[in-house]
């Protein structure tokens, strides 16, 4: 093999090292989400305020401690967990992508009206 083609296969090899090093996919470090947890006791929320940031992807999870069933909605959002039985949980993965105020609400009757209702801020 002579000497030039010998350099060209070295940096192309190095290039792709490169590249390969600098690659990431969907399960790299940088596409997780973080975890809000919501737990949900009789008729109210335990955590009626959270807040993320713009940008962020987060999991909201709503584990249900009480003894009926709940729901946790954020219509601004489109997040819907529903029907999440007493000791079960329920989750919903989403980016935010606008700073704001965001209420969220239990959709099972009454429970809204008996004040089963939090906020979400997103910042900037």
């Amino acid at each position: 093999m002579s000497s030039k083609r010998s350099a060209w296969l070295a940096v192309a090899l190095a290039a792709a090292f490169v590249l390969a090093a600098c690659a990431r996919d969907d399960g790299g470090a940088g596409s997780s989400a973080r975890v809000i947890k919501i737990r949900a006791e009789d008729i109210k929320y335990a955590t009626t305020i959270i807040t993320a940031k713009v940008g962020e992807t987060v999991t909201v999870t709503l584990e249900n401690d009480g003894a009926l069933e709940h729901s946790l909605i954020i219509d601004e959002l489109n997040v819907k967990i529903e029907h999440v039985q007493p000791g079960q949980n329920g989750s919903a993965t989403f980016t935010l992508q606008q700073p704001g105020t965001y209420p969220f609400y239990c959709d099972v009757p009454g429970h809204r009206e008996a004040k089963m209702v939090g906020v979400l801020t997103v910042n900037p």
